[in-house]
């Protein structure tokens, strides 16, 4: 198992360095062995402690321990994989934010309740289309997204399956 150590840094000494882990504390190191170090590990994970359970890896700034005995470029290819499915993950955060905004964006009125009564009474409940009185649905004749409007001269009653074959077609 590999996790990022974000309690993990270098404390300076004089003329050494020291690396700690939280309240752990390990051996220090020169400031040649720092030096080489902190120059590596900008291009590949390099140990930096190990006790009897875990590794300590710096690499690109940051460190990470490992109880696996993982090989540099293991924990190179973990650092990878968890980087790329954190993009993924926030590419996936965004487009869910950006359809959310979209779907909160403009909204079609309702259709006022009085214009719903009168053309139900105008079209005598039932189908302008084939008659029937079931799964009524009111009906633009100018669909809105082309301009037309919810009154009582742009709406009907159809049935869901006239509803659903004349589509948002203007007939």
């Amino acid at each position: 198992m590999l996790r990022e150590d974000t309690n993990a840094r270098f404390e300076p000494g004089f003329m050494r360095r020291r690396f700690v882990s939280g309240r752990r504390e390990f051996a220090f190191i020169s400031g040649g062995a720092h030096r080489a170090i902190l120059r590596e590990q900008e291009s590949a994970p390099v140990p930096v402690a190990e006790d009897e359970r875990r590794t300590w890896w710096m690499f690109q700034g940051r460190f990470f321990w490992e109880d696996d005995g993982l090989e540099a470029d293991e924990v190179r290819a973990l650092i990878h994989e968890r980087e790329r499915r954190l993009r993924r993950r926030i590419e996936r955060a965004k487009d869910m934010m950006i359809a959310e905004g979209e779907a909160a964006g403009p909204r079609r009125e309702p259709i006022p309740e009085d214009v719903r009564r009168e053309v139900f009474r105008r079209d005598g409940g039932r189908c302008v289309a084939c008659g029937s009185d079931e799964l009524l649905q009111f009906d633009h004749v100018i669909p809105v997204a082309l301009g037309g409007a919810s009154t009582l001269g742009n709406l009907q009653l159809l049935c869901a399956p006239c509803n659903r074959d004349k589509g948002a077609g203007l007939s």
